[in-house]
């Protein structure tokens, strides 16, 4: 009975789009995430805060991909069309945190209820998945607020500023008085 019982709660799915987050010597992640239908990826928004406040869309699938140059990466949310951009592949997934896309996806993330995934894998094969979004936004939003990110709205970076000209004075010349 108790063999039963303990291979119930191993096989329990987690929980869809619940907030974790873990707090590190000099970082915090925040995180939410939800398996796809067949169980075989993983789509994660997460927030790094550390020196810089960083939040990234992520797709992982059981097994990994191997580290490689930027791959093609699309996003279909309700049928509404296709999104598309290279994500980063730095081995076991994908994930892109470019903010102006990072606020895009956010955004239709925390609003959708059925997100297809299409990825070309290093190998140049499609890889595909299908998640159910959020039942409400506000996983979403935890995860954008921990970053000091707002839904829909890409953040102000500090620009660098631009160098200076030297202060120097310009000798009038001697031909224009």
């Amino acid at each position: 009975m108790l063999l039963a019982l303990l291979l119930q709660v191993a096989a329990t799915p987690p929980v869809p789009w619940l907030v974790t987050t873990k707090v590190g010597a000099a970082s915090t992640a925040t995180s939410t995430s939800v398996w796809s239908e067949d169980g075989k990826a993983r789509l994660v928004v997460r927030c790094d805060a550390a020196k810089e406040k960083i939040v990234s869309i992520q797709f992982i699938p059981r097994g990994g991909f191997p580290a490689a140059l930027p791959r093609p990466v699309s996003m279909n949310i309700d049928d509404n069309g296709w999104l598309g951009a290279n994500w980063q592949f730095p081995g076991s997934g994908a994930f892109t945190s470019q903010d102006a896309i990072v606020t895009t996806l956010a955004a239709q993330i925390a609003h959708g209820k059925a997100i297809k995934v299409r990825v070309i894998n290093p190998d140049n094969t499609p890889v595909d998945a299908t998640f159910a979004g959020p039942a409400t936004d506000a996983p979403v939003r935890r995860v954008l607020g921990a970053c000091a990110y707002e839904i829909g709205v890409v953040p102000a970076r500090s620009a660098v500023p631009a160098a200076l000209p030297d202060a120097k004075p310009t000798p009038a010349s001697s031909d224009e008085e």
